[in-house]
This record gives C-alpha cells, structure tokens and sequence, in this order.
C-alpha cells in the first residue's frame, strides 16, 4: 500500500489544495488537507464525498491570502472542528491577510476578505511532528517567501517495501517545477530563501507538491531549476 493524494485547484491565483490519505485511500479513509485557497470549499466537500474520505486536520504552507482565504469557508462546509495548523511566523498574518500582499493585489482581495475573522490555529515550528489520519508530517522551517513558510515531509507508515513512494514533500511556494517563490512581498527575504533552498538540496529524492503548478521531484528540480 502507498498513500493516496489528490485535491482541487482553486479559482484564485489557481492554488494547489491537497488531500492526503494514508494507504490506498479506500473509503473511509481519513485525510489531511493542506492549504486553503478561496473558493476552494464546495469543490473540496465534493471531493471528499465522492472518495468517502473523513478530513482529521488542516496544514497551512504558509499565510499568503490566495492559500488561507478560503479556509472560514472550508472549515464551514465540512462541518466539523479540525485542527488548522500553521507555522508560528506566519500566525500574525491571518489577522489581515490582504496586508500580506502587494499593494495592488490588496485592493483585489479587499472585496473577498470583507467580514473575515481570524480563524484559530495552532502554531508550528521547525521540526514538529504531527501524527494524524495515519501519516507523520515532519515540519521544516523554509523562510524566505514568507517569515513562516513552511516545508512538510509526509510519510506514510503503513507503506510497505513494495508501495513505491512512501514519502512527499509539500512545499507550498518555496519551491515550484523549475522555479522558486518570490521574495518581493512584504516579510520576503532573498537572503533567508538563498539559505533555505541551499537546505533542500540536501533532502532525499521525492516527489514534490507545490502551491502551484505541477508536481515534480526533487532529483528533477537539483539537476533542471536554475535556482538549486
């Protein structure tokens, strides 16, 4: 048995929405779900549905309105009190997410952001350990794109010698298929990100699931990205 991932796309800046289950994903499965983009909740619920999968909690990549903003609607429409965890710098930024952006994609996401309320989360920080829906998520501070961008390794314990990958590496916007998230936004740093993607290079091979775009591994992207 290998984990089973799929997810859904969100409308707004097309963001990558995850749900991992452990296994083969049969139903009945529980799941984690990573990432919350607006707009994503009907499509998710759906999903859900159709694969019979129970979501046990919520991991955030990092702050960024185009991956939280949906995240009120997602926790509504699943009717149920999931954990939603994010890593700890990046908290601040679920007070105003608009604030989080370029000045000119803030007065784009005014519209969507009017009467958000925080949502409560728990804290991350490098090198926690989450165990739930049968997976170990490993976090690993990755600054840069953001002060709390976050990198989670996701094992499947239940994958045998002959399951093939029985681990991946959400990534969020630290790192895409031949490219790396940019640093320009408020709380980006170039030289926090230099430090950052000089660590991945010393992860094992996986296969890698950004915030956007398509998956990719990480043996592809040591040898093809310009910026590793």
């Amino acid at each position: 048995m290998r984990m089973e991932i799929t997810g859904v796309r969100a409308a707004l800046l097309e963001v990558n929405c995850y749900a991992i289950a452990a296994g083969e994903g049969a139903p009945g499965s529980a799941c984690v779900l990573v990432d919350a983009g607006y707009d994503c909740a009907e499509d998710m619920r759906e999903l859900l549905a159709e694969r019979g999968w129970t979501p046990e909690a919520v991991v955030l990549t990092h702050g960024h309105a185009d991956h939280v903003l949906g995240l009120p609607h997602l926790l509504e429409v699943l009717g149920t009190d999931l954990p939603v965890h994010l890593g700890r710098a990046d908290v601040y930024r679920l007070a105003d997410p608009a604030a989080g952006v370029s000045a000119q994609f803030a007065q784009a996401l005014a519209p969507l952001a009017a009467g958000w309320e925080e949502p409560a989360v728990r804290p991350v920080d490098d090198g926690d350990v989450l165990t739930c829906a049968g997976l170990t998520l490993t976090a690993r501070s990755a600054p840069g794109h953001t002060e709390g961008s976050t990198l989670f390794t996701v094992d499947d314990p239940q994958a045998g010698p002959d399951a093939g990958e029985a681990s991946v590496l959400v990534s969020g916007d630290v790192l895409f298929a031949g490219s790396v998230g940019r640093t320009d936004l408020p709380g980006g740093d170039p030289d926090a990100m230099r430090s950052t993607l000089a660590g991945l290079r010393t992860l094992p091979d996986t296969p890698v699931l950004p915030g956007h775009g398509p998956a990719t591994r990480m043996s592809h992207e040591l040898t093809a990205n310009p910026f590793l």
